[in-house]
């Protein structure tokens, strides 16, 4: 699934991802730092990523994103995976690759503006998240988002050769606390 046109928000842009952002993708991914709070075992390779997202482009399960600055400068990507039309739900994905922007809310903007989205253009009716019980980052964006916890798998994932605990978490639109919202409850 591609974007009409971007989505744009006070400070980042999400746009569809194209063959020349894997580049910057299989980096990403591939960046021990970043990788640490990812739930990924492969190590990414340009050329098996190009033949993936060949094959995915044009799904309707799913929509891969790039997130811009306010330059127009790539620094990271976010996901609509899983999209289940019957059952109106989607998994949501991200990874901030460009460190600059660590910390600044790029990731708290990003999803709010592709939750929104989500649920006002394509009816989405519920987002989930899957994150490492240690990523911490991650969980208090997304509880400032509005997503509550539905549970914790002890020691779900073996990544890296060690197991590790996933927190599931989901989001309704009746909970969604958006990042444009200035008298939320």
């Amino acid at each position: 699934m591609k974007l009409k046109s971007p989505i744009v928000g006070s400070s980042i842009r999400l746009r569809s991802m194209t063959t020349t952002d894997l580049p910057l993708k299989v980096a990403w991914y591939n960046d021990p730092e970043i990788r640490r709070m990812l739930i990924v075992n492969e190590i990414f390779e340009l050329g098996k990523t190009i033949e993936w997202f060949e094959a995915i482009k044009d799904s309707q399960s799913r929509l891969d994103l790039m997130i811009e600055s306010d330059s127009s400068r790539p620094i990271g990507q976010i996901s609509l995976v899983n999209i289940d039309h019957q059952h109106k739900t989607a998994e949501i994905i991200l990874v901030i690759g460009d460190k600059d922007y660590w910390g600044k809310g790029v990731m708290f903007e990003a999803e709010s503006l592709l939750i929104q989205w989500a649920f006002e253009k394509r009816g989405i009716e519920k987002v989930w998240a899957q994150t490492r019980s240690e990523n911490v980052a991650s969980l208090i964006t997304m509880k400032k988002l509005g997503f509550k916890i539905q549970g914790s798998l002890g020691k779900e994932k073996i990544l890296a050769g060690q197991r590790f605990d996933i927190i599931h978490l989901d989001l309704l639109p009746q909970d969604f606390k958006p990042a444009n919202c200035t008298k939320c409850p």
